[in-house]
């Protein structure tokens, strides 16, 4: 793994850490979870502007990624109204895996070993 790469994952996981200590540490967690999300926004058009355009034909795996992605958003930001954000958010982080591991195996045509099976579910319940 190249230094860059490496500097890459630890940012994420401490901007993913002090993100979450945000929307756990508010009272309003829609206020937080909107300012987060919204938060996204400068440094995405940064982005934009410094990456080559994608190509055409990833266009539609754009957009249902960002629909998804935003789906998965709101149905965490709702599920704060039923339970506390330390059961809730490893609920939903942990379901992710298995639920792309069933629409693969069942809708992709993905061909999965058992091992590979065990490692899923391993992950999704830790």
């Amino acid at each position: 793994m190249s230094s860059a790469v490496f500097i890459a994952v630890i940012l994420a996981a401490f901007l993913h850490a002090v993100w979450n200590a945000m929307v756990k540490n508010m009272k309003d967690k829609y206020l937080g979870m909107s300012g987060i999300v919204l938060g996204h926004l400068p440094a995405s058009i940064v982005v934009i502007f410094l990456t080559p355009i994608p190509a055409p034909e990833s266009i539609p795996f754009i957009i249902l990624s960002a629909i998804i992605h935003n789906g998965y958003q709101w149905f965490l930001l709702n599920s704060y109204k039923f339970g506390d954000y330390t059961k809730v958010y490893p609920v939903a982080r942990g379901a992710a895996p298995i639920l792309v591991t069933i629409i693969s195996l069942f809708f992709l045509g993905t061909v999965l070993s058992n091992f590979e099976i065990l490692g899923i579910f391993t992950i999704s319940i830790y």
